[in-house]
């Protein structure tokens, strides 16, 4: 009987592992989003398309920050790019709500699993941010040195999200179900 537990239950950790593994998108199907050349049919595609989405918000606020800080912008238009900026950030709030709600609903984990610092969504939209800088610091002539940081940086995440896909599939981490607390936009 025990040797048959066994048997059964390390059969359920195996489909775990495989679930897992085939509904979260490793990092460079993600970082593939982050281009925009994902294909469809990924069984994690939810996930691929708001990481897409994600890249192209980052684009935005990194842009509006630039505008934000040039020499000769003015109060109204510093305020303006602030009001953008904050519109964003609600944005980029409600796409990782909705990874990790999408994550939630697939991926069930050991209650006794330690649990990682951050949600899914949380990760992704650091290798957003982190594949934006690398990028836009790989477009500027005098900042090689910190497009080579950039990339490292981005390297190093991507590797780190990938060791994470594996700690769940294995059981041996369970991702937070957090919800932000913080609200971007005003209220009347």
């Amino acid at each position: 009987e025990i040797s048959l537990g066994l048997v059964g239950s390390e059969m359920c950790i195996r489909d775990s592992v495989m679930h897992v593994r085939e509904v979260l998108p490793r990092s460079a199907s993600i970082i593939e989003a982050f281009r925009g050349t994902t294909s469809n049919g990924h069984p994690g595609q939810h996930v691929l398309d708001r990481a897409r989405d994600l890249a192209g918000h980052h684009q935005r606020q990194w842009n509006a920050e630039d505008a934000s800080r040039a020499r000769a912008a003015s109060a109204e238009n510093v305020a303006a790019t602030k009001r953008l900026i904050d519109d964003l950030n609600a944005e980029r709030v409600a796409l990782v709500e909705q990874i990790d709600k999408w994550v939630a609903g697939k991926i069930h984990s050991r209650v006794d699993a330690s649990l990682h610092t951050e949600t899914l969504g949380s990760v992704i939209d650091r290798l957003a941010i982190a594949w934006v800088r690398a990028n836009s610091l790989i477009n500027t002539e005098d900042a090689r040195d910190r497009a080579r940081l950039a990339l490292r940086q981005l390297a190093e995440l991507a590797d780190a999200y990938d060791d994470l896909v594996r700690d769940v599939a294995a059981g041996h981490r369970r991702l937070p179900a957090w919800r932000p607390l913080k609200t971007y936009r005003s209220t009347p």
